[in-house]
């Protein structure tokens, strides 16, 4: 399915990439209802394209993508001095940038593409102008540090590319053909290399020839580029992490095929085949064998002969669909899916309980938000301040920000699920009962009320609460002294 040329590794995350984006059939050249070739031969199941996809696998990465970075999902980002209070200017600053790039949907979309195993985010300024773009890890090689395993020394970018492709480029004219396109993104520039004939046989790096024109020397320190890796492996060492979907492909594949089987036999039931039992020359007017079987045509036979429509009954598609069943559950349960039935549920459910019927998907999700959230999302925030720092006039979706010091950023995620109205009161009367106690601080009870009031910035609520009390106390003065400076004899 795949050219010879890529190395191993290329060939297994193109293979989970058709898997998710459900093409893993589309090589197969025979669709599911055609059981015969043309000169006869009898096409096994396993050689046609099932007619039914359930795309499971990409179901559980897109649930699971929703809950990590969805609009009422996303993380409120917390920027702390060196001293560890509160930053309130640049978490404003990070907050317009992350807005601006719209960086809610890139990682929501790298959380997707990173289902394989890894993905990368390229962050660069390109004439003064800050580019985010994510890119396939099949086509990278990095190289990390021996002493910090998280620390990128280099990522080569390696695929191949005809000579059309590389005038649409501007790299110019060149024979017809493929070629290997080459770059090289390090801790103080990126390097572009000329093209190679693919056809020239296994050729050294050493003998790359550097492009100098297109070269660029940005001078970060460190490479423009966040690798994450998708769930913890068996190899820490591998660029890779787990694949989300790996264990339910399986499964997924033999349920398409049961559900294709269990279609075609529904529709052989509708339309079952006829078998007349007399002989040809006997039948009337030399019909020919092929007759309609509807109830528009009547059927004339001579005497002693029989007509039989071959049916089947219910039960071996009832069979199928418990089968179906029991395959959907073990491939959800193998991805740590959603197995709930939304329409089993006939009230309404509180958060907690709303998080207890998808355990599994929460988490599978909880494990993401430490790859896409703390080594991604945080990662991809600090380069940004970087970057900001060594190119004076950047420019972020046509605006001007200023050097962003970088560091001491985190995330406070949120629930699972919005909270009812019942589990707000219930918060809130925990949380009124601790303060009565001098059980919590403020700044405590403004966290634990997050969830329901979704504040932003705990620093400013403390402050508006502070500016609120001292203005009910000025106002229940200037009363007091009204009703003290009245004269008893007007009442």
């Amino acid at each position: 399915m795949f050219p010879s040329t890529f190395p191993r590794r290329t060939r297994n995350l193109l293979a989970l990439e058709r898997v998710l984006d459900g093409t893993l059939y589309d090589h197969i050249p025979y669709p599911f209802f055609k059981s015969c070739d043309t000169d006869g031969t009898y096409i096994p199941i396993n050689r046609r394209r099932p007619s039914i996809r359930s795309h499971l696998c990409s179901t559980v990465v897109d649930d699971s993508a929703s809950l990590l970075f969805s609009q009422s999902h996303w993380p409120t980002v917390v920027a702390k001095t060196e001293d560890g209070a509160d930053d309130n200017e640049r978490e404003h600053l990070i907050r317009n940038i992350i807005s601006d790039l719209n960086l809610a949907s890139v990682m929501e979309q790298a959380a997707v593409m990173g289902s394989v195993g890894s993905v990368a985010i390229l962050v660069q300024a390109v004439d003064d102008d800050l580019v985010v773009e994510i890119k396939k890890t099949c086509f990278l090689e990095p190289t990390f540090s021996l002493f910090d395993s998280r620390r990128l020394i280099r990522v080569r970018e390696r695929y191949v590319v005809d000579s059309d492709g590389l005038e649409r480029a501007g790299f110019g004219e060149y024979p017809p053909g493929n070629y290997w396109f080459t770059r090289d993104f390090t801790e103080n520039e990126t390097v572009w290399y000329q093209p190679v004939k693919l056809e020239s046989g296994q050729h050294t790096w050493d003998t790359l020839v550097k492009d100098e024109a297109r070269s660029v020397e940005h001078g970060l320190g460190i490479v423009p580029i966040v690798w994450i890796k998708n769930l913890p492996g068996n190899d820490p060492g591998s660029p890779d992490g787990k694949c989300t979907f790996a264990a339910g492909i399986d499964a997924m594949i033999d349920a398409d095929y049961l559900l294709s089987q269990t279609v075609r036999g529904l529709r052989y039931s509708a339309d079952p085949t006829m078998v007349l039992s007399t002989d040809e020359y006997q039948l009337p007017g030399m019909m020919s064998p092929q007759m309609p079987k509807d109830a528009s045509h009547a059927i004339s036979l001579p005497q002693g002969g029989d007509a039989k429509l071959l049916e089947i009954n219910g039960t071996g598609a009832a069979a199928s669909l418990n089968m179906w069943e029991a395959l959907r559950a073990l491939a959800l349960e193998a991805m740590h899916g959603n197995r709930a039935h939304g329409d089993r549920v006939t009230a309404a459910q509180s958060g907690r309980a709303m998080e207890l019927m998808c355990l599994g998907l929460t988490w599978l999700t909880g494990r993401l938000r430490r790859s896409y959230g703390e080594y991604g999302l945080v990662s991809v925030l600090n380069l940004i301040c970087r970057i900001s720092q060594i190119v004076p006039d950047l420019n972020v979706a046509g605006k001007f920000y200023g050097p962003v010091r970088s560091g001491n950023i985190s995330l406070v995620w949120p629930p699972w699920f919005e909270p009812t109205f019942g589990d707000m009161q219930t918060m809130a009367n925990a949380v009124q009962a601790a303060r009565s106690a001098n059980a919590i601080s403020i700044d405590t009870a403004i966290r634990m009320m997050r969830p329901a009031t979704h504040v932003q910035h705990v620093g400013e609520e403390k402050n508006k609460i502070t500016d609120d009390i001292k203005a009910h106390d000025e106002r229940l003065k200037a009363l007091d002294g009204q009703v003290q400076d009245r004269d008893p004899t007007e009442v």
